[in-house]
């Protein structure tokens, strides 16, 4: 009974003791699987945070692509080449900003069949040649007019155009300003284009009064001198034949 009673106690202290070290083992496991989904949540919040730093940064590279500028610059082309056409049409010569061109044509000069018609005077032919050089005069003068005129506007609002665009182009800092400044350079390039077509209609002007000139002296003498052979049919000699 005695040896029993012995083992019934060994079994019992055995017993308490696998219970006491089932339930310590379980503490353990619990306290390192909270730690470990701890240290999850800490690595899915870092996570968290470097996609919302990526997304915020890709916010701002947004906004500055998309923010345009607080103004454009413009120049003043249209003014300008307005303004020379004015100059060449307020002047005596003919040119290509003239209004009613056929009519002011026909009035500046005349035809060889015209020529042959009208009295060939000598006050005619003074007054012809008055207006040949009065028209030249002006056609000079109206074309140095305008050039000057465009000259003094390169020098002018046009380099305070283009250095303001320089300014721009300089703090340009997304994609959209950088396409607005791009366009208002290609405009500027269209308003160089058609001030450069102005000056060469402008010399045009020129060159086309001086052959017309020549040509209208040319048609003016010619008209004279028939006339004039025309009008000394005989000619008397000492010896009273008559040619």
């Amino acid at each position: 009974m005695a040896a029993l009673a012995a083992i019934a106690c060994v079994s019992v202290v055995s017993v308490r003791q696998s219970q006491a070290q089932a339930v310590y083992c379980t503490n353990c496991a619990s306290e390192i699987t909270q730690l470990l989904n701890l240290a999850r949540l800490v690595d899915q919040l870092g996570m968290q945070g470097n996609i919302l730093q990526t997304n915020t940064n890709q916010f701002q590279t947004m906004t500055v692509n998309t923010t345009p500028l607080p103004s454009l610059e413009w120049g003043n082309g249209a003014a300008n080449i307005q303004s020379v056409n004015t100059a060449l049409a307020s002047a005596n010569a003919l040119s290509f900003a003239k209004s009613g061109l056929a009519t002011q044509f026909g009035q500046h000069y005349g035809t060889y069949d015209s020529y042959l018609t009208s009295p060939a005077t000598s006050a005619a032919f003074a007054g012809k040649y008055q207006q040949w050089s009065t028209n030249a005069n002006a056609s000079v003068l109206s074309t140095l007019e305008a050039g000057s005129l465009q000259s003094g506007q390169i020098g002018g609002d046009e380099l305070a155009l283009i250095n303001r665009l320089k300014i721009q182009t300089g703090a340009v800092q997304g994609n959209l300003e950088a396409l607005q400044t791009l366009a208002q350079v290609g405009l500027l390039n269209i308003e160089q284009l058609q001030k450069l077509r102005q000056l060469i209609l402008a010399d045009t002007s020129l060159k086309a009064n001086a052959i017309q000139t020549e040509a209208d002296q040319s048609a003016s003498q010619q008209a004279a001198w028939r006339t004039f052979i025309k009008t000394q049919t005989t000619i008397p000699t000492s010896g009273g034949a008559r040619f």
